[in-house]
């Protein structure tokens, strides 16, 4: 009998430390890290500017969240109408970005310069496509660019 009660009084002793080291033990769900939209490779869409058809083209490569890549807008006969570089910024779906043409990015207006700018919404699936303003935000040039809605689709 005598080994019983010293088993009793052992358990009554020990289980309840063991519930209370159980019952403080804090553990949270983990959740996997959100998944960074890699929006490196070559997108491309259709434009008008000054009345002609254009093919506008990104050529991306992200590196982390940073974004960069030439652009380029040309006729399908190949003749470059402006040849400008893109920086942006990834955050989540959505790409901010700024493409800055310099002298002699178009070519039949070599003191030609400026800067367009927005951000774009980007979908991975699929048909990737980023959708979003491409507005004017400084220039000296007299050709210039639509300020519209653009999707781009990846290539």
């Amino acid at each position: 009998m005598r080994s019983r009660a010293k088993l009793a009084l052992i358990a009554a002793l020990i289980v309840p430390s063991l519930l209370a080291v159980a019952c403080s033990e804090k553990s949270s769900p983990t959740n996997p890290a959100p998944t960074q939209i890699n929006v490196t490779g070559r997108w491309g869409t259709d434009i008008t500017v000054q009345g002609i058809s254009t093919r506008m083209t990104w050529t991306l490569t992200q590196t982390g969240t940073a974004v960069t890549g030439p652009v380029l807008v040309g006729l399908s006969n190949g003749v470059i109408l402006l040849n400008g570089f893109l920086t942006g910024t990834m955050a989540g779906p959505s790409l901010t970005y700024t493409i800055t043409v310099g002298p002699g990015g178009v070519p039949n207006q070599p003191a030609c310069t400026g800067q367009l700018g927005g951000t774009m919404t980007v979908t991975i699936s699929t048909v990737s496509t980023m959708v979003g303003p491409m507005s004017l935000l400084t220039s000296n040039c007299s050709l210039q660019l639509p300020s519209a809605t653009m999707t781009l689709t990846k290539q």
